[in-house]
């Protein structure tokens, strides 16, 4: 991936940056308005790029969207002294006129203008639009031109520009890693004030404004959407580009310094991490069962609030459980308690429950490590007697333990030693997630917050899913 961008955008660029010999700023240009990193509008490009084009389709008398495209895939204007020189010599139609320094559309009011520069740059936006992916969306484009030479006026470009602006935004969706998170990321700036720093309570602030707007997100998305923007705000530098208007050109080697940031973030959203190694464990020997796989998953899943924003873990395991019980009960229409019920969190696991369960969970891969390293280590002679004991009482302990696939110690040293790595990993953040949690309940005790969220959420379910309950 370059610049944010995949591969066919990479090769689509090129194309036209190349075809038409661009300078750098030119294919920099090009390349902001395809990612849509032109503020504080991106869609300001193809309003002029379509006012460009119905002062063309006027300039040139042009009988239908050929015509036009004929114009944009012109390598003989691919230069602004180039396009000067071709339109200077030519008498203007009716509504257009030309200056000393460009072409100006007059449709009453101020009218549209832009310089022979920026007239070359639309070109080139006009050939990467009729050109990108293979001319797949070329007859598409081309019929949309023949409706702007139909009505070369201000609102035949406006139109345009509104098709234009939906057919780069699907261009983007299919094409940059990132767009997707995009709205998102917007939506969390605009409730932060464009603060990039959050606390736990702002994470459940958000989640409360999108229920009460009736969009109804899970609180453990709307969490991990967080993550997500968290992480993005460290590897970017923060997100402010993304309310207000950035130079990329004043920032010396911006762009390989977003081509590594966005490939590090595309590549590995820092909540899946975690998560797909509880899925990648084999089921057997049984290290964990079913039940504490799951736990850990619940846990571990908003990697890293688990150790850092140990409330935020608190409330998606508990309360992101029940509104899960309640979108699977809509789902399915019958099965366990009505929405009423299920709304009021009365069967909420509580905050002091869970810190009890997480103990349990990072006990237990303790054990398992001293296990493991009782099975992978036979030769104990010229080890110290502290470690030769612990690995002893490890032995003892394999003894009783009563799960599938330890019977045999042989099957049963391969079957670790495949997961040494994950289990190491798995029993660090347990315990990374046993110590915030202690510092949590030192600084805010888990009964009264616990009490105090089970009304929070038990009122914006009540009010969210009030039709349901109500059925």
């Amino acid at each position: 991936m370059s610049g944010g961008y995949d591969e066919r955008c990479a090769a689509d660029l090129a194309n036209v940056s190349e075809g038409r010999d661009l300078s750098r700023e030119d294919r920099a240009w090009l390349a902001r308005v395809v990612t849509g990193a032109v503020r504080p509008n991106r869609d300001k490009p193809l309003w002029d790029l379509a006012h460009a084009l119905a002062a063309l389709a006027r300039f040139q008398g042009c009988r239908d969207g050929r015509d036009l495209v004929t114009l944009a895939l012109d390598p003989g204007l691919a230069r602004a002294d180039a396009i000067a020189a071709r339109l200077s010599g030519m008498r203007a139609g009716a509504g257009v006129a030309i200056d000393g320094r460009g072409l100006v559309l007059q449709d009453g009011g101020e009218g549209w203008r832009t310089t022979w520069s920026g007239l070359a740059r639309l070109l080139a936006l006009a050939e990467f639009v009729l050109t990108a992916e293979d001319l797949e969306q070329f007859a598409t484009v081309s019929g949309w031109l023949d409706d702007l030479v139909a009505e070369p006026g201000s609102d035949g470009a406006t139109f345009l520009a509104k098709r234009l602006a939906r057919h780069l935004a699907a261009y983007r969706n299919a094409h940059l890693p990132l767009a997707p998170l995009e709205r998102r990321f917007r939506a969390i700036l605009g409730f932060l004030d464009g603060q990039r720093s959050f606390v736990d309570d702002d994470i459940l602030g958000f989640w409360r404004n999108e229920m009460a707007t009736g969009e109804r997100p899970g609180f453990r998305t709307v969490a991990e959407h967080f993550v997500t923007f968290e992480a993005a705000s460290g590897l970017l530098g923060g997100l402010e580009s993304l309310s207000s208007p950035v130079s990329l050109d004043a920032a010396e080697g911006w762009e390989e310094r977003l081509d590594a940031s966005l490939a590090d973030l595309a590549a590995a959203e820092p909540a899946e991490a975690l998560a797909a190694l509880l899925s990648d464990l084999p089921n057997g020997p049984k290290i964990l069962t079913g039940a504490e796989r799951d736990d850990l998953v619940d846990f571990l899943r908003l990697e890293p609030f688990h150790r850092t924003r140990p409330l935020t873990a608190l409330r998606a395991a508990s309360f992101g459980r029940v509104q899960s019980g309640i979108a699977n009960r809509l789902r399915r229409g019958s099965g366990g308690g009505d929405v009423a019920e299920r709304a009021s969190c009365a069967e909420a696991e509580s905050y002091a429950a869970l810190q009890e369960r997480a103990g349990s969970l990072a006990k237990h891969l303790a054990r398992m490590l001293k296990i493991a390293a009782a099975l992978r280590i036979a030769d104990r002679d010229a080890l110290p007697a502290e470690t030769r004991a612990a690995l002893d009482a490890a032995e003892a302990d394999l003894r009783r333990v009563r799960r599938a696939g330890f019977e045999d110690r042989a099957e049963l040293a391969a079957g670790f030693a495949a997961v040494d790595a994950t289990l190491v990993r798995l029993a660090e953040e347990t315990g990374r997630l046993e110590q915030a949690l202690a510092a949590l309940a030192r600084q805010r005790p888990l009964e009264p917050a616990f009490a105090a969220d089970r009304v929070i959420f038990a009122q914006a379910f009540a009010e969210a899913y009030a039709g349901e309950a109500a059925a």
